[in-house]
């Protein structure tokens, strides 16, 4: 089987997903770029991901074309499609619906940076992109020019997507995100938030970036 390891790889993310509540039934999407092939591997649509197989992921090329499987890919294929052509380094993306990032998604502005952790991985405020129709070529173009060079992005009234060098990275990015979003919430229902400073913003990402974790 074409890229068997890898196809297995987004069954497990999948289904971490799913336990981390990150998604309710089908929803979201994962994909990974294979650096050898340049192929992608992506789930299906509407397929619950405690059933699926290693063959029924399916691999496709960046211009959407089906190089393997017999499933219909995510109707949100063209927007990972697009994010693997504009982002050469990156090589995993989850999209989930979280409860938190969605319900930011769907108010003008975007998420506010109050705690480290958001700005090591986005660098400031969480960018809102404008509403567009599921599974549509805009979608697609519209979200992948907002991302700009972050690593996630509020979809409007949708959801957040997530993309790093690899699919585990995009995972943990899912699970910071969401926490970073219902700290937020919280916050502001409490009143008197304090944001951070843009300067101290850019230290704690450039520190995060130099000096996190091993080498």
């Amino acid at each position: 089987m074409l890229l068997e390891n890898e196809r297995k790889k987004i069954i497990e993310i999948a289904l971490k997903v799913k336990a981390e509540k990150l998604i309710p039934l089908t929803f979201g999407n994962f994909s990974l770029r294979d650096p050898e092939t340049g192929y992608v591997c992506i789930t299906p649509s509407g397929m619950p991901y405690d059933t699926l197989h290693p063959s029924d992921i399916v691999v496709v090329d960046v211009n959407n074309n089906i190089i393997d499987g017999e499933r219909r890919p995510s109707i949100e294929m063209p927007l990972h499609t697009a994010m693997y052509r504009k982002r050469p380094e990156i090589n995993g993306i989850v999209h989930t619906h979280s409860t938190f990032c969605t319900a930011w998604a769907c108010r003008e502005g975007g998420m506010p940076c109050i705690i480290a952790e958001t700005a090591e991985l986005v660098g400031g405020m969480v960018r809102c992109a404008k509403f567009v129709p599921p599974g549509s070529d805009e979608l697609a173009e519209v979200t992948s020019d907002a991302i700009g060079q972050d690593k996630a992005i509020l979809m409007g009234n949708h959801g957040v997507i997530c993309i790093d060098e690899t699919i585990d990275k995009a995972f943990n990015d899912a699970i910071i995100i969401e926490e970073s979003a219902k700290v937020a919430y919280i916050a502001y229902q409490m009143g008197n938030v304090n944001t951070l400073e843009e300067q101290m913003i850019h230290f704690l990402k450039k520190d995060a970036e130099e000096n996190y974790g091993q080498k």
